[in-house]
């Protein structure tokens, strides 16, 4: 037959074919590897981007202290310590309730 392959190429190709096999389960070794890899510094990411979040929240209910603090410091009368006290009862309930979500969510 004119069109026959030699024996040195057919045996070529079928070296190559099992070594590409061969080497398939290390492959996808590599790609599983490579996903988990991806998929933990993706939760990390969110991980601190929450935590980011949650220390802004904190920074601006501390700013909020201090502003209403200063506030009364100004002007001491009762009534205006009772209200910056409920104000900040309320304060520390609301960042009470918003770290517990953040916990929860994670």
């Amino acid at each position: 037959m004119a069109d026959a392959l030699p024996a040195e190429i057919i045996q070529a190709i079928a070296i190559s074919n099992a070594k590409s096999i061969g080497e398939q389960p290390a492959v996808l070794a590599n790609l599983a590897l490579a996903q988990q890899i991806f998929n933990q510094n993706m939760q990390q990411q969110i991980a601190l981007s929450q935590q980011q979040a949650m220390n802004q929240i904190q920074m601006a209910a501390a700013a909020k202290y201090a502003s209403m603090i200063d506030k009364t410091a100004a002007c001491p009368h009762q009534t205006t310590f009772d209200q910056m006290t409920k104000e900040l009862e309320e304060i520390r309930h609301e960042l009470a309730r918003t770290s517990t979500q953040h916990r929860g969510g994670m």
